[in-house]
C-alpha cells in the first residue's frame, strides 16, 4: 500500500490550500473549453496579481496523494501512469473515453497574460495525442459581447504542425498558435483563427490567467513536465520513500 509520511502529507495539503487561497475570484462559463472553475465560478473580474508569473517558483513533483492544487474541471481526472515516456518515472495518462473528457488544471494566480507572452520560456509541456491540448483560462479579455470577459485560449497539435500528435514531444508554447473559445480582441473565436500569445495579449491588454492546465477530449493522450512561468510540475505515480 502506498504511504506518505504524515509530515510530508501535511506540508503538501497546506501548500495546496495556500495555492487555492491565492487564486483571486474570476469567471467561468460553458463555451466548449474545460468547464468548472478553480475559483468558484464568479462572473466578476479582479485586478491582475503582483505575484511572479507561475508563483510559487518551484520545481516539484505532483503525486496522486499530493497534487499541489491540481484538479480536474468538469471532466474525468487523469491517471498517474508509470513509465519514462516523458520526464522522470511517470506521466499523466490523459485517455478520454468516447463522449468524455479528461483534464487537469491549476490556479493561474491571476498572472497577466502579457507577462507570460513576454518570456519565450514561460510555457511548455511534454505531450502526446492528437487532441491533447494546453489551455489558459483567462479573464479580462476584450470580448465584443462582454468587455473584460472570460475565454479559454487553446494550444493544440492541429494548429502547430501536428507536434506530438503521434509521438511524445516537448513543445514551447509561447510563440505557438492559439485559438480562443470566444471571440476576443484579435481572434474571431473557434479553431479556425489563431494567433501567438504576444499578439493576443497586445489585443487584450487587461487579460490575466485564472487557471491553466491540460485537456484531452478524444482517445489516447498524455502530458507531463508542465512549465508555467517560474513553476515546473513533474507528474509522478509514487512519492519518494513510499512502498
Amino acid at each position: 500500500m502506498t504511504r506518505l509520511s504524515s509530515r510530508t502529507a501535511a506540508v503538501a495539503s497546506a501548500a495546496a490550500a495556500v495555492l487555492l487561497a491565492l487564486a483571486a475570484p474570476a469567471s467561468a462559463q460553458s463555451d466548449g473549453s474545460a468547464g468548472g472553475s478553480l475559483d468558484g465560478g464568479s462572473e466578476s473580474s479582479g485586478p491582475p496579481s503582483l505575484l511572479p508569473p507561475g508563483f510559487p517558483c518551484i520545481h516539484t513533483n505532483v503525486y496522486p496523494i499530493a497534487t499541489w492544487g491540481w484538479l480536474p474541471l468538469d471532466a474525468g481526472a487523469p491517471r498517474f501512469a508509470e513509465g519514462d515516456e516523458a520526464s522522470g518515472t511517470g506521466w499523466l495518462d490523459m485517455y478520454a473515453p468516447p463522449g468524455g473528457r479528461t483534464s487537469y488544471f491549476h490556479p493561474g494566480i491571476n498572472t497577466p497574460l502579457r507577462d507570460l507572452a513576454a518570456d519565450p520560456a514561460s510555457l511548455s509541456f511534454a505531450h502526446q495525442g492528437q487532441y491533447t491540448s494546453f489551455q489558459l483560462r483567462i479573464q479580462g479579455a476584450d470580448r465584443p459581447d462582454e468587455p473584460g470577459g472570460f475565454t479559454t485560449l487553446v494550444w493544440w497539435p492541429s494548429a502547430n504542425g501536428g507536434a506530438g500528435a503521434t509521438d511524445w514531444t516537448v513543445s514551447s508554447l509561447t510563440g505557438g498558435q492559439w485559438w480562443s473559445t470566444n471571440a476576443i480582441g484579435g481572434l474571431d473565436g473557434g479553431q479556425g483563427d489563431t494567433a501567438t500569445l504576444a499578439e493576443i495579449s497586445e489585443a487584450n491588454p487587461r487579460a490575466f490567467v485564472t487557471s491553466y492546465g491540460v485537456l484531452n477530449d478524444s482517445g489516447t493522450g498524455g502530458a507531463d513536465d508542465v512549465t508555467y512561468g517560474c513553476a515546473r510540475w513533474d507528474f509522478e505515480p509514487l512519492p519518494a520513500g513510499s512502498s
